[in-house]
């Protein structure tokens, strides 16, 4: 028994540890889908270990405590949501590059939460924060280093000016800073030695430093409410601590005023002879808080239309499309995918309407009201008050950053285990056991070894996949055939990797001059079962246009196949401007410039300054000598785009 519960804790130490650090370069996404699926990896192990440990009756299968109840909850209903979904594939494994918010992810996450509570002594509580605080201070030195340039060659991104460590992204770097911020606050005040005094109060300065330097605005909002309500209720209850407390946020106020960040620029903004604002304007940026007003009209209007069920777990990079509203079209995002919507809350709602969102808050209210209960409950003792107001005000920073953002697999995993923190220690350890309940080891191995193999057999069909990409990039066709190939076979169901193989096929067709007929056969049977499995996807649609152009060129009979492919994408993204623009061009190379001039104008309805579009319908107008047409429509290229040249010689 000692020996499953030691390597349990282990591992536990382990996932805190490792998480927040894991990121990749030979993934097809190097920070999120590799840390998803070694929390898979850890969560397989410890289910199989606990459930093991269980029926030799040395632990209790679940700890009885009020989150139970709410968490079961949540998690009947993301279920339901998969099974009513638009794309049950991706509502089942989440969204390809991401993992994190499929049904698989949710299950991973209430499953490590059931399995932890019933080994939650106070000791292995202390491991665990303090394991937490180690992986922060690493991911907090590697982002200072990164704000001096350390890794500035590596990556497209200017990380100096906004710094993203091991999370991948600032934002989602602040977001999990603002969660360890009470925890080194609180471990500082209650330290009494003088060296863990200083390395504590050094952790907090490197955490909060480094969050300035992530230049996050929700982020640093965020940490600033969360330590305020810490420092505050401590203030006021703490006597003892003021001291500690006041030189503590006094060096935070300091490092606010002297690093620049987005909250001291609003509040002291400097004098300068560029405005901000017209420099925007001049490059065509979009401000992120626009962008996102526009997202969320857009996620409410598509739970307005699906209001009980929504589009289904992890949708909303599909359906999204379908609500768009047509501004969007003129920020200088307009051709991006969305596939979160940038606020948990609406996310939910949009995806899982009522029937997931409901669920998700109760499970919120529930873990603010017990610990506001332990907090304000005279009868507790001040170390449980005390670390209750930690967990709440980790709590709320989480609450805070999705409000602006969406939930990471670092911040998914605090949000879900944290509250567990708070509980007493299990009192019965033991259960009963049978020799039938012995009976089922064997079985319970053999099943959680499969899934050992499925989640390693998905993780390396990735960097195939990945390899498959670089080679396509590279124009090595052959190899990338080979490479998405390989993912396919390690991954059968996937559609990504199918419609990748099938673009590899119709590629090598296109270079053997259709010499080989069995790669067309492919590459048109592999693109129907891509929008076959998930049908709601419009950039598998687009894909699949493309591919059955490639065809199209060896033989006609797939033009109109190609055509009916982006026909379906427009029709499932009616105001996606890029997609009437790319029907446009197929037409025009049809020789079938009426119906490409009709496509191109659509697409100009849509987005009033779409340069290409006009180009496109200007030079239409030109050839067939409609000068009065061509000149305005090339007067209004000039306009968006001075420097097309094309465009200045034919006007």
């Amino acid at each position: 028994m000692k020996k499953i519960t030691s390597t349990i804790k282990f591992l536990y130490l382990l996932l805190f540890f490792a998480t927040p650090l894991i990121f990749t370069f030979f993934n097809s996404e190097l920070f999120e889908l590799p840390k998803m699926h070694f929390v898979y990896l850890i969560t397989i192990i410890i289910t199989c270990l606990h459930l093991i440990n269980w029926l030799l009756g040395n632990i209790r299968l679940y700890q009885k405590n009020i989150f139970n109840l709410p968490l079961l909850l949540f998690l009947i209903s993301q279920i339901i949501c998969t099974f009513t979904s638009i794309d049950i594939y991706t509502s089942l494994y989440g969204y390809t590059s991401r993992l994190n918010g499929g049904l698989l992810s949710v299950i991973s996450f209430c499953s490590l939460f059931w399995c932890l509570t019933p080994y939650l002594d106070e000791k292995f509580k202390q491991k665990i924060i303090d394991f937490s605080l180690i992986a922060g201070i690493s991911v907090s030195i590697y982002g200072i280093l990164e704000h001096f340039g350390i890794d500035q060659h590596l990556w497209v991104q200017d990380v100096q000016s906004r710094v993203f460590s091991t999370l991948g992204q600032p934002n989602w770097l602040a977001a999990y800073l603002c969660i360890l911020l009470p925890f080194s606050t609180h471990k500082f005040l209650e330290s009494k030695n003088k060296l863990p005094t200083t390395y504590y109060l050094l952790l907090t300065t490197s955490y909060y430093l480094t969050l300035l330097f992530t230049q996050s605005k929700s982020g640093i909002i965020a940490g600033i409410i969360s330590i305020s309500i810490f420092f505050l209720i401590n203030f006021i209850k703490n006597n003892s601590s003021r001291k500690l407390l006041i030189i503590n946020y006094s060096l935070l106020i300091v490092l606010s005023l002297l690093i620049t960040n987005p909250i001291k620029d609003k509040i002291f903004p400097q004098k300068t002879n560029t405005n901000p604002t017209t420099e925007n304007q001049n490059l065509n940026i979009t401000s992120s808080e626009d962008i996102r007003k526009i997202v969320w009209r857009g996620s409410l209007d598509l739970f307005k239309k699906f209001p009980i069920f929504g589009t289904g777990v992890e949708t909303f990079a599909y359906s999204y499309y379908w609500t768009r509203p047509i501004e969007h079209n003129l920020t200088s995002e307009w051709d991006f995918l969305y596939n979160k919507a940038h606020n948990e809350y609406l996310n939910y709602l949009a995806t899982t309407g009522l029937v997931g969102t409901a669920p998700y808050l109760i499970l919120i209210f529930t873990v603010l009201f017990y610990l506001t209960k332990q907090i304000f409950t005279s009868k507790n003792s001040l170390e449980i008050r005390n670390w209750s107001l930690v967990i709440l005000s980790s709590y709320i920073s989480i609450l805070i950053t999705n409000a602006a953002g969406f939930s990471v697999v670092t911040v998914s995993l605090f949000f879900f285990l944290l509250p567990s923190l708070s509980l007493p220690e299990p009192t019965l350890q033991k259960s009963a056991t049978n020799r039938f309940k012995k009976f089922l080891i064997f079985p319970v191995i053999i099943f959680f070894s499969l899934l050992f193999y499925n989640n390693f057999s998905d993780y390396l069909a990735d960097t195939f996949f990945a390899k498959a990409q670089s080679s396509d990039e590279k124009q090595a066709y052959q190899s990338a055939y080979g490479f998405a190939q390989q993912a396919l076979d390690l991954s059968p169901g996937n559609p990504s990797y199918i419609i990748n193989l099938a673009d590899s096929s119709a590629k090598i067709a296109l270079i053997s001059q259709g010499n080989n007929q069995s790669y067309i056969d492919q590459a048109g049977k592999l693109a129907d079962q891509a929008v076959s499995v998930s049908p709601a996807n419009i950039n598998f649609w687009k894909q699949r246009g493309q591919i059955y152009y490639y065809l199209s060129t060896l033989d006609n009979k797939y033009f109109y196949t190609a055509v009916e492919s982006l026909l379906q994408g427009a029709k499932l993204a009616p105001t996606d401007a890029k997609m009437y623009y790319s029907l446009g061009k197929f037409l025009e190379t049809a020789s079938m410039p009426d119906d490409a001039a009709f496509y191109y104008q659509k697409a100009i309805d849509l987005k009033s300054n779409y340069d290409y579009a006009y180009a496109a319908l200007g030079e239409i107008y030109f050839n067939q000598k409609k000068y009065d047409l061509a000149k305005t429509n090339l007067e209004q290229t000039l306009k968006y785009a001075p420097t097309n040249t094309d465009a200045q010689k034919m006007l």
